[in-house]
């Protein structure tokens, strides 16, 4: 497998405004209110939800970060993460990806993305263990199991959305 080539992601802006061909978007930069966190050079390009709610957002800094409510992803500086990028960008703009945001109680537990476009409870649930366990987080996945909590699926297609109620002692 061949090394990963470094990019500088604020050099990419172009290739990711092609990838959102036919959306609605806004660029900004430190000069825009709210953006101030942005260095010289770097930007964040907004993809305006046709529905008004969340918007997605790609920040191009020292690497690249996708942002879409209470979920975000970060992407080295690199043709291979900047690929991966691409391809999560067209799946959940295309309705292929969703994102769930796991809570319990007011608690937020997690948040991570199903790529399928259809939202089964079971497979929710076991993704959710995996994706816990793997990082070494199991003592959330005993809280869910004890106490319950809610699993937040938000599309790109707002009207798809769904919760996940899980009762005490039904995540397994």
């Amino acid at each position: 497998m061949a090394k990963p080539v470094k990019t500088r992601p604020a050099a990419m802006l172009g290739e990711v405004i092609d990838i959102l061909d036919g959306q609605k978007i806004a660029t900004y930069t430190k000069e825009d209110e709210g953006y101030e966190y942005l260095k010289n050079g770097n930007f964040c390009v907004a993809v305006l939800n046709p529905s008004g709610e969340d918007d997605l957002y790609i920040d191009l800094e020292d690497s690249f970060t996708l942002t879409y409510g209470d979920w975000n992803a970060h992407y080295e500086a690199t043709d291979r993460d900047f690929e991966h990028m691409r391809q999560d960008i067209v799946n959940f703009l295309s309705g292929r990806m969703y994102m769930a945001a796991v809570y319990s109680g007011k608690e937020w537990v997690c948040s991570l993305t199903i790529n399928d476009n259809d939202v089964s409870r079971v497979r929710l649930f076991h993704q959710t263990i995996d994706f816990l366990h793997s990082a070494d987080c199991d003592p959330f996945i005993q809280m869910l199991k004890n106490k319950g909590g809610v699993i937040d699926c938000r599309f790109w297609n707002v009207k798809r959305n769904r919760e996940i109620r899980i009762k005490p002692g039904e995540f397994r």
